[in-house]
């Protein structure tokens, strides 16, 4: 009589078949389970719009089903951290966007390109000095956390990698820390992107707590604003991406993303706007999340020292918010009481959120304020800010 194979297995040993999980050491089996439900409270609190649905929505059910599948000898079956082995593009289905996408910076470009495309560069032209300068105090964060992040045990590319969350640009959190810190590029970035996705409860009552009530009610007048044609706005940009990607050639891909965007917004090409906006970032933007959250599995996690890259991210996002608060304070003294402080928080980069939050706590303490199209220019500088910090950091570390 011949015995069928599967006759010779247990049900122990069926289970573990069918279950790949049940393979797996107790404790891994109860931090993948707490994984996913975290993945899951991120997707709720981004159905509930506490926390932004675009990125928490994708992200949270890739993290459920990348923490729960599990396949003896392949582990994650969407996607393998390891993009050098080019066989992983015939195995894990997510593998050729990760591959061709993330490991090149592709997809944080394809963002800033979208971004671009929507983004008025007005203001920052209008007052490029006061944008600029508004921009150096918000890049605090940037700065003062790298040696923080050094003394508690990372080394200089993982710490530079680490603070540039202080500059709330999620692309740019992605790009650098692909070329800077590859090991640690899914924990910061994911901690990059849930603290962008949580500024809203938290900056705008930083913004009270550190600028006092009688500058937060200076009112802007939306008429001071000059009218510049769409012919200086090209001009201007096709200046600034040559004189940036001549001095910081390490962040040219993001700067030229970012321009083109804008230019074609100017010269009008209408296709070519609806085709950015509607289908290049929206789906970039969900190939990020939902592959970022597919790689956020244990294994991963656990490598990164996730809980010290949490205190460094909150606490390099609130120095970079506190110096744009000094630094809005200055400009209001040295403007004689016209430019309301608000505009200093708007330049940490996240566009636009941040320059939405300026303008929402603006309209508290005045509702007459109108401040969102001048809170644009520090904000728009702030990417440019952040990206010359990004590229100075990758020269000098790696």
């Amino acid at each position: 009589m011949v015995v069928e194979p599967y006759a010779q297995l247990n049900i122990s040993d069926l289970l573990v078949k069918i279950f790949g999980i049940a393979s797996l050491p107790p404790n891994e089996i109860i931090a993948r389970l707490a994984l996913a439900l975290i993945g899951a409270l991120l997707l709720y609190l981004g159905y509930k719009k506490v926390l932004e649905p675009l990125i928490m929505i994708p992200m949270g059910i890739g993290m459920v089903s990348a923490n729960l599948a599990y396949i003896i000898g392949i582990g994650n079956p969407h996607v393998n951290m390891d993009f050098t082995n080019l066989s992983n593009n015939f195995i894990y289905w997510l593998q050729p966007f990760y591959t061709f996408m993330f490991s090149n910076g592709l997809i944080a470009c394809l963002v800033f390109l979208g971004i671009g495309v929507m983004t008025d560069i007005t203001f920052l032209m209008a007052r490029p000095y006061v944008s600029f300068i508004l921009a150096s105090f918000a890049e605090l964060g940037t700065i003062l956390t790298l040696p923080i992040a050094v003394a508690l045990g990372f080394n200089l590319r993982q710490a530079a990698a680490i603070a540039l969350i202080g500059g709330a640009d999620g692309p740019i959190v992605l790009y650098s820390s692909l070329r800077l810190a590859p090991e640690l590029f899914v924990p910061i970035t994911l901690v990059g992107y849930l603290y962008l996705s949580m500024l809203y409860l938290f900056q705008g009552k930083l913004d009270e707590l550190t600028i006092p009530k009688r500058m937060l009610m200076t009112y802007m007048d939306i008429r001071e604003l000059p009218k510049i044609s769409p012919k200086e706005k090209l001009a201007f940009s096709v200046i600034i991406t040559a004189i940036l990607s001549l001095l910081f050639p390490q962040a040219s891909p993001l700067i030229i993303s970012f321009f083109a965007g804008v230019i074609i917004k100017e010269v009008g090409i209408s296709r070519y706007v609806k085709l950015m906006d509607e289908v290049i970032l929206s789906l970039s933007t969900f190939l990020l999340a939902f592959i970022l959250g597919t790689l956020t599995t244990v294994e991963v996690i656990l490598k990164g020292e996730v809980l010290k890259i949490l205190l460094l991210g909150i606490l390099a996002l609130t120095l970079s918010s506190i110096g744009g608060s000094i630094g809005g304070i200055v400009v209001y003294y040295l403007s004689k009481g016209r430019i309301n402080p608000l505009l200093g928080p708007a330049a940490v980069s996240c566009v636009p959120t941040t320059a939405k939050i300026s303008q929402k706590v603006a309209l508290k303490y005045n509702p007459r304020n109108y401040i969102l199209a001048f809170a644009m220019g520090p904000n728009i500088a702030g990417v440019i800010t952040t990206a010359i910090i990004a590229s100075i950091y990758i020269a000098l570390f790696t």
